[in-house]
């Protein structure tokens, strides 16, 4: 073989390659653009073609028709869809934008919620901690105070795990992002 014929071997062996990760890839596009399938029969064409060269030197004229006519196929189909492979492609962008912003949106309100949510349970817990350490207490004052810490650390546990508003001051706060969130527009 000639260094021309493993060129082609390679490059032949490259656009099956290509044409494979086509169809493994992007094959649920399909329908959407008809471009990537015509694209992935072109190079599964032209990669068949270059393999056959490599090792035959004669009768790849038709084969080198085919992969004309599928090319001129692949160019027609991709200049008729670019206009809306780039909408398609907008929209995707879009959107993922409008989610990012509600991510954004959701996280401020989580931490808005928190922060004023935390502030009497945390003060309520470190109060009541030093308290017991430094004062001596009645068993009734204990008792009570120790039920102020848990009362604390349960709507502490309640805001890290469920963070819905509760309160009137924390209505128009939602702190999960929407799921169903729709591009502006």
């Amino acid at each position: 073989m000639t260094g021309s014929e493993w060129l082609d071997l390679a490059l032949g062996l490259m656009q099956l390659l290509l044409a494979a990760a086509v169809l493994r890839h992007l094959r649920g596009f399909g329908r959407a653009f008809p471009w990537l399938a015509a694209l992935m029969v072109y190079f599964a064409l032209r990669g068949t073609q270059r393999v056959y060269g490599a090792f035959a030197d004669e009768g790849e004229q038709a084969l080198l028709l085919l992969g004309d006519l599928v090319l001129l196929v692949v160019l027609v189909l991709l200049l008729v869809g670019l206009e809306r492979t780039v909408r398609g492609l907008r929209l995707a962008v879009d959107d993922a934008e409008a989610r990012a912003q509600e991510y954004a949106r959701a996280l401020r309100d989580y931490r808005r919620l928190a922060r004023h949510r935390i502030g009497n349970p945390l003060s309520v817990i470190r109060g009541g901690a030093a308290t017991l350490r430094e004062l001596e207490l009645g068993a009734a004052d204990r008792e009570a105070l120790l039920r102020s810490i848990e009362d604390a650390a349960v709507e502490l546990e309640h805001v890290a795990l469920d963070p819905s508003p509760e309160r009137p001051e924390e209505r128009g706060l939602e702190p999960r992002p929407q799921v169903d969130v729709q591009p502006p527009g």
